[in-house]
């Protein structure tokens, strides 16, 4: 009898062995980052497989009533509640504004900037792309990384010294690790998540400019939460007192929704371009009951600032920032419910971090601009210590303030919505999520949009729900 039970045990574990799987990119950012080194035991009683499919298709299961943010306000005590003055707020940017978070201060640049610094800030650019493993192009071909040895031989840093000049976005443009639109992915399988985009810069954001290619095409710019390079012609260049009071300016219309049309006439027929959530340009007057003019940033031949007159829609842009309450914040995010995944803000939309990043801006919350750095703001709590998952969801549901608490595991940040039935549930911007069957073959569910979802996803892999990995939540506070 004891023999037979050694034999069964055995079988057992070598059973469950052999369908265990390595959780390294079974994360939201597919390829960006390690987001776990556990081992998953899989029990194939317990498992459901699915059949092997290029694409799964993501089906939200949620009550209908939880895709709507009134759902959500109805069970806060208090929605309408200011939960951050103006000075308290104030006090957050200024903690933020350091090197810390990955932020800069534009203000704080001399006229030169350090010739030796520069290249090794291009030079680590450069490093970072040809040392990842495998590069291929949108048919899976491997691209020769003497491509991008040659790409970087374009920078022009010849002159003796780094002038530092100042400009204003006039479109939307891509954040680029190199100078060029050359799209370059970690394999066919992740052809959304372009690894030379870096993040995305909406119209009317001031910027450094430190140095361009020879040809002047790209310049590579700072912001205050970003650095990379941009197509020149997307600038307008001016003085730094021009941009210092273009910072400082609290006269600002700002966009709360999703996309908000320009146009550059009064009866809204001579279209510009669009503005995501959170852009501010400086307001010049209401005109009529259903629209606003605002100063739009412009070049002229040469390149430099012509400010016009724009015109936008009520009430898709508002005239200062919002009150920062529980309400303003569901509602601004809700808003984006549904809105197409764009990774490093590709293609004129948003991912996980961009999406909070958007939200928090119309309240003048400058944010940093990766996760790991949004992580990091306010009052942080860690959850890594914590092993039962009850315990865990207990702590967030008791602790995070809905709207105002990000929660966060490497590679993926969401923003905490409030709880139902003792479960925690959060609003995201989401590309994916590795999936396993039987024959240990990784399908990839790929949702790319924002979604409402509980802390269950994803657990259909052992040890790889959110709620497994998650290992800090935080409250935007000072």
């Amino acid at each position: 009898m004891k023999k037979f039970i050694t034999i069964l045990f055995l079988l057992i574990v070598s059973i469950n062995l052999a369908f265990s799987h390595n959780i390294n990119n079974t994360g939201i950012c597919y390829d960006n980052v390690r987001i776990s080194k556990k081992t998953a035991i899989l029990n194939p009683s317990e498992i459901v497989y699915e059949e092997y499919k290029e694409h799964l298709t993501f089906k939200n299961k949620n009550p209908k009533e939880f895709n709507s943010a009134g759902f959500w306000i109805s069970k806060l005590k208090n929605p309408d509640k200011v939960l951050l003055k103006n000075s308290e707020i104030k006090q957050i940017n200024a903690t933020i504004l350091n090197p810390r978070f990955g932020t800069t201060n534009l203000m704080k640049f001399s006229e030169y900037f350090d010739k030796a610094r520069l290249r090794k800030i291009l030079r680590n650019r450069l490093s970072w792309i040809t040392g990842l493993k495998k590069i291929v192009d949108e048919n899976g071909k491997t691209i020769n990384k003497k491509v991008f040895v040659d790409v970087h031989k374009t920078i022009d840093l010849d002159k003796e010294v780094i002038n530092v000049q100042y400009a204003v976005t006039t479109k939307y443009d891509e954040v680029r690790v190199l100078p060029t639109d050359i799209k370059a992915f970690s394999s066919v399988n992740s052809i959304d998540i372009d690894r030379l985009q870096e993040e995305s810069i909406d119209l009317g954001t001031p910027v450094a400019v430190l140095c361009q290619t020879k040809d002047k095409k790209w310049s590579y710019v700072f912001t205050r939460n970003e650095d990379g390079w941009i197509k020149t012609e997307n600038l307008a260049f001016t003085t730094k007192e021009i941009v210092a009071k273009w910072i400082k300016n609290k006269n600002v219309a700002v966009a709360l929704a999703p996309k908000v049309d320009i146009f550059l006439d009064k009866k809204m027929t001579n279209y510009y371009s669009y503005i995501r959530m959170g852009t501010q340009l400086p307001f010049v007057s209401k005109v009529k009951k259903d629209r606003i003019c605002v100063a739009v940033p412009t070049s002229d031949e040469k390149g430099n600032l012509v400010l016009k007159k724009g015109y936008l829609f009520l009430p898709g842009i508002h005239k200062g920032y919002l009150e920062c309450t529980q309400r303003n914040i569901l509602t601004l995010a809700f808003s984006h419910l549904n809105s197409p995944y764009g990774w490093g803000g590709s293609n004129g939309e948003q991912d996980c971090s961009g999406y909070l990043g958007q939200i928090f801006n119309c309240f003048g919350i400058f944010l940093p601009e990766t996760s790991v750095q949004k992580i990091k703001c306010g009052k942080g709590t860690s959850l890594e210590n914590i092993d039962e998952l009850e315990q865990k969801e207990k702590c967030i549901i008791e602790n995070a303030v809905a709207g105002l608490s990000f929660l966060y595991f490497p590679g993926h940040i969401m923003l905490y919505i409030g709880q139902d039935n003792d479960k925690a549930y959060i609003i995201h911007a989401v590309w994916g999520i590795s999936k396993f069957n039987r024959d240990n073959e990784m399908s990839t569910l790929y949702i790319n949009k924002v979604i409402v979802s509980d802390l269950d996803l994803g657990g259909d892999v052992t040890s790889n729900s959110f709620l497994e990995r998650m290992t800090k939540f935080n409250v935007i506070k000072n």
